[in-house]
């Protein structure tokens, strides 16, 4: 009798030496699968200079997919608790203030609990850690081609937007969660050396038109 082991289309072998390796194929999920979404509010009301979270809203996201801190704050209430993210959340904004779509569809990667809150018009997204890796889900949402998906979902003429039960539905195609960590570390630590190279620049820049006002 033959050992013969029914695959799926979406899996290989690979044979070395007497070692025989099945190999999964990436399996295609929706976005809606990676983990529980809640959407935004509006948390303007608790806007204080003496707050103690920073506001995620829509300027809060860059073109590098970093947080750009704004200087809000918003304090600690009954409106608010319930808003605070935690680490491993990733926030989408779903809407953009011009019709290129240059925010639209990025997300953030939150890094440490109990620092941010959410403003209205971003979505949370509490991943799934058991089946799926942050990391590799921020670099892939962040793809200018993966993005493409959502901005070709995008309605509004001055300001653009994309409704959260539409793009939930959007397919994805994701390895396994060992090769999602591999994958995610090496692209994050290639996005941070890109951050710190521009911020060098920026420096640069910056220090010699300074010299050049003396």
């Amino acid at each position: 009798m033959n050992n013969l082991t029914a695959l799926s289309p979406f899996t290989s072998v690979s044979h070395v030496g007497l070692h025989t390796e099945v190999i999964f194929a990436w399996e295609q999920r929706k976005l809606e699968n990676f983990g529980k979404a809640t959407g935004g509010t509006s948390i303007e009301s608790e806007f204080s200079e003496d707050g103690i979270y920073k506001v995620i809203s829509i300027g809060s996201y860059s073109e590098n997919s970093v947080y750009n801190d704004q200087g809000i704050r918003a304090i600690k209430s009954d409106k608010t608790s319930n808003r605070v993210l935690n680490k491993n959340d990733l926030t989408m904004i779903l809407n953009d203030k011009t019709t290129s779509g240059n925010i639209i569809g990025r997300v953030l990667l939150i890094e440490k609990s109990g620092i941010y809150v959410y403003n209205q018009r971003t979505e949370r997204i509490e991943i799934n850690i058991n089946e799926y890796d942050p990391v590799f889900l921020y670099e892939m949402f962040n793809a200018p081609n993966i993005r493409e998906k959502i901005i070709k979902q995008a309605q509004g003429n001055t300001q653009i937007y994309v409704n959260w039960s539409t793009i939930a539905m959007l397919d994805y195609m994701i390895p396994s969660k060992k090769e999602q960590v591999k994958i995610g570390q090496f692209l994050h630590s290639i996005s941070n050396l890109i951050t710190l190279h521009q911020q060098k620049c920026f420096y640069n820049i910056y220090t010699f038109n300074q010299t050049k006002k003396l």
